[in-house]
């Protein structure tokens, strides 16, 4: 995906469509709030473990801080908007269902799973 393309995506965020990056989902809620939805590299669900998440989580952080830092027009969208930013890990079971993880909202973390 190209930059011009990328930008036209992440502009379509405020008007509630999904942008979708590599293992990334970003989109707006009607609560104003920005969801940043990684998707676990883990295969089987029975694997998972906090510790990966934490990696995976911390991955998603900077991907997402890397994707604000050069777009100028996602950073926009979040002031502009006054969007507050919430960081989510799922599992993606081969499309046949997604199954939240944990939640990070101002640094805490929140699990859904034991």
């Amino acid at each position: 995906m190209d930059t011009n393309e990328i930008e036209k995506k992440i502009w379509r965020i405020a008007d509630g469509i999904p942008f979708n990056l590599g293992n990334m989902t970003i989109r707006t809620t009607d609560s104003d709030k920005l969801l940043v939805t990684g998707w676990t590299n883990t295969t089987y669900f029975e694997n998972i473990s906090r510790d990966n998440i934490l990696n995976e989580i911390k991955e998603l952080k900077q991907s997402f801080s890397e994707l604000r830092n050069s777009f100028k027009e996602l950073e926009d969208i979040i002031i502009y908007n006054d969007l507050k930013v919430e960081f989510h890990m799922a599992y993606d079971d081969s499309g046949k269902c997604a199954i939240g993880i944990c939640s990070e909202i101002n640094g805490k973390i929140n699990w859904y799973i034991d």
